[in-house]
């Protein structure tokens, strides 16, 4: 149950990241100064960057753990109950 609430509180965390990089995605864009152009540019970087760091984490951990080797439902139990 603790464990549970920590993925989601991280989620919750990771998700407001992401609306945050948007937002100033969004006011960067809408301001014309040098130092906003460049504050885009690293906002759009991030804003890409940030998401697919993510997942690769997770993938990580994922093959870490030794749950990515089988899909949903492909289990040992399942060769054995062919058989007999």
């Amino acid at each position: 149950m603790k464990k549970m609430n920590v993925r989601r509180i991280l989620a919750i965390a990771a998700l407001m990241l992401i609306v945050c990089l948007y937002a100033v995605t969004i006011v960067c864009a809408l301001i014309d100064s040098p130092f906003a152009r460049s504050c885009l540019m690293a906002s759009l970087f991030c804003t890409i960057v940030v998401p697919v760091v993510i997942y690769a984490f997770l993938m990580f951990t994922r093959q870490v753990r030794g749950r990515g080797d089988q899909l949903p439902g492909d289990g040992k139990d399942s060769e054995n109950d062919e058989q007999g």
